[in-house]
């Protein structure tokens, strides 16, 4: 007997797509980004739309195994936001060309014991200067995660 296996390949964008899709997502516009890469238009509306595409499937394969039930998911945006309830925690799930797809639950932590502090101060930053947003210093990375995925749940109108 033959058993086939069938499963969608999961694919991150290309350096390419990525640029697209970061640069879209900052407002730049389609024919601006054309002339700067000497490409056509509807090669970067192609490139994005595929970017979209990887990114959306990172991002629910991410949830799904983790069990996290999605809620909203802006593959355009790099973010999706959802609830986990083996952890009874709402879940953030991001995704940035800098560092891939991150998964962050809400919950107080004890960070200054945790030996991944310095790793999450590195990627919240990232992720701040990716949106554009100031991060408050002084405050652990817990509560640095909370503050900046609400703004930007507001920035999306997800919530206000």
């Amino acid at each position: 007997m033959c058993v086939v296996v069938l499963f969608k390949t999961l694919k991150y964008p290309t350096k390419t797509q990525s640029l697209i899709w970061f640069k879209r997502r900052m407002k730049v516009r389609p024919f601006e980004i054309a002339e700067e890469l000497k490409v056509s238009r509807a090669f970067v509306s192609k490139s994005q739309r595929i970017a979209n595409q990887r990114i959306k499937r990172l991002m629910e394969h991410a949830a799904s195994i983790n069990r996290v039930e999605l809620a909203k998911v802006s593959p355009q945006h790099g973010f999706a936001f959802g609830y986990c309830p083996s952890h009874d925690a709402d879940t953030y799930i991001t995704f940035s060309p800098k560092i891939g797809v991150q998964i962050w639950l809400d919950h107080i932590g004890d960070c200054g014991s945790c030996s991944q502090n310095q790793e999450c101060e590195r990627i919240l930053r990232a992720l701040a200067d990716d949106w554009g947003l100031k991060i408050t210093e002084g405050v652990p990375p817990t509560v640095k995660a909370k503050r900046l995925f609400e703004t930007i749940m507001g920035e999306l109108k997800w919530r206000a």
